[in-house]
């Protein structure tokens, strides 16, 4: 089962009936990307399937966030573009088409999970692969936070097990800068201003297991963290922003609204992984 939609984004899918009454030029197509309302993740999904089969660097990259979880590794949004240029310059012939909508869930922080079956064709062979995207706003505007495959998920899998402070850990993975609004006026964008955080995409996701007596505190066990805020040096961190660190510190469950995570970490050594 295919349903095709017309997007918010128009872009050519070169195919081989090559219908030139398609082409919308590629500088409409970016602006219009920039600017995009949700009214359907399908053709939010489609343009993004275009995109790819247009091959052009700035549109694909108008897709995605500033850091995304990309097929188990955290990239900016810059590598992840490098990343499929490099596929396509191996692979002459490639294209890409989705062949059904599997799913569309909203996950407990606002963004939303779009499971696909997408058609590959690449070497002459073709192949359906089980496949995902998870999109986030940023700024009013949806963009890619993550993308994979079922495959890769399995053969990537894995989970990092970590304690509450006072245990000390080491977590790798993307550092970036977030903003949230204020609470002083709850949280109202009208009214209140922008603030910055720092948070880590986390190589691993974490596992975070709280002791006997720090459930008695209020402190929870977490599984599945893949984001955690960053607490420290700000401007040690600054100087690593969008880039792949080591975090050495502890730690500390949100049991509030100070933090925008429900895990922290405290960070008391930041260096960047090579």
């Amino acid at each position: 089962m295919r349903t095709l939609f017309l997007s918010a984004i128009t872009i050519l899918l070169f195919s081989c009936s090559g219908n030139a009454d398609k082409v919308v030029t590629e500088d409409s197509a970016l602006k219009d990307s920039a600017s995009v309302k949700m009214s359907s993740w399908r053709e939010l999904t489609e343009s993004w399937n275009a995109s790819l089969n247009l091959r052009n660097a700035p549109i694909m990259k108008s897709f995605y966030a500033d850091s995304v979880l990309y097929y188990g590794d955290h990239l900016a949004a810059d590598d992840v573009v490098t990343r499929q240029q490099g596929y396509f310059s191996s692979n002459k012939d490639y294209s890409q088409s989705i062949e059904e909508y599997i799913d569309e869930v909203q996950q407990p922080d606002g963004s939303w999970l779009i499971r696909i079956m997408k058609q590959v064709k690449v070497n002459g062979k073709i192949a359906n692969y089980p496949a995902s995207l998870a999109f986030a706003q940023n700024q009013g505007v949806w963009k890619i936070v993550a993308e994979s495959d079922d495959i890769t998920d399995l053969t990537k899998a894995q989970t990092q097990n970590a304690g509450y402070a006072p245990e000390k850990v080491s977590i790798e993975g993307l550092i970036e800068a977030n903003s949230t609004f204020s609470t002083a006026n709850g949280g109202d964008p009208k009214s209140d201003g922008a603030v910055q955080y720092y948070a880590l995409w986390c190589k691993h996701p974490l596992t975070v297991t709280a002791t006997a007596d720090q459930e008695k505190n209020g402190m929870k066990s977490m599984s599945n963290v893949e984001r955690v805020q960053v607490v420290g040096d700000a401007a040690a961190i600054e100087k690593l922003l969008n880039k792949k660190v080591r975090i050495t510190g502890t730690l500390e469950y949100n049991t509030g609204s100070e933090f925008n995570t429900p895990v922290i970490v405290r960070a008391e050594l930041i260096e960047e992984v090579l």
